[in-house]
């Protein structure tokens, strides 16, 4: 199995040029990589409360209130600069009514609890960056309204991508991730046993019900 390396630190992308840049890249990019995420998310969505867990600058959260307008959805961002740039564009694109951003992180329990409970909860491309998965996981469940779900949406690690002799995005996120088995033993030991998993390399996506 390839060793697992973690993110040398918590990435946290700040300033207005380098958070613009990361939101022209979704809309360069983000219809080929979100594409799958979203398919997965709509076989989910059965209207209600969306908890989102790192929606960046705003522009799958977008996506996602315009292709379901009875939703209502709380997006936790643990950059600030993110937080502010989302709000705008959300906004321009007409659904910042119904989208609430809240920077903070998924685990700091206290903020988790005062933000009530959801009829799904979702994260993209979040869960090798967070210091305590474990915790993260225990909150994430507790903010589950009973019949709740939650989509964990991530990169699988192995693979040609592991391997090449590169060190920053897409590839560094790749080595920091999770092998299906890792996940496994986390939510089995959080008592999470109701739970199915997806591999598609180089995506891994883990559902689990309340």
């Amino acid at each position: 199995m390839p060793k697992r390396i973690p993110h040398e630190a918590l990435t946290v992308i700040t300033g207005r040029e380098t958070t613009e840049g990361y939101l022209r890249m979704q809309k360069a990019m983000g219809r080929f990589y979100l594409r799958h995420f979203l398919r997965c998310l709509e076989g989910l969505a059965n209207g209600g409360s969306f908890l989102e867990i790192g929606p960046g600058p705003g522009y799958q959260t977008a996506i996602i209130a315009r292709r379901m307008p009875g939703v209502r959805i709380t997006a936790l961002e643990y950059s600030a600069d993110m937080a502010v740039l989302a709000r705008g564009y959300l906004a321009e694109q007409g659904v910042g009514d119904r989208v609430n951003v809240i920077q903070g992180s998924v685990e700091d329990q206290p903020l988790m609890r005062r933000l009530g409970a959801f009829d799904l909860i979702y994260s993209t491309f979040s869960l090798h960056h967070w210091e305590d998965p474990v915790g993260a996981l225990r909150n994430l469940h507790g903010a589950l309204k009973e019949d709740g779900c939650m989509l964990l949406y991530d990169f699988v690690r192995g693979g040609p991508l592991y391997h090449l002799p590169l060190k920053r995005g897409i590839w560094e996120s790749v080595r920091a991730s999770y092998r299906p088995e890792e996940i496994w033993e986390m939510l089995e030991g959080l008592g999470m046993g109701d739970y199915t998993t997806g591999k598609r390399y180089p995506y891994l996506w883990v559902t689990v019900s309340r």
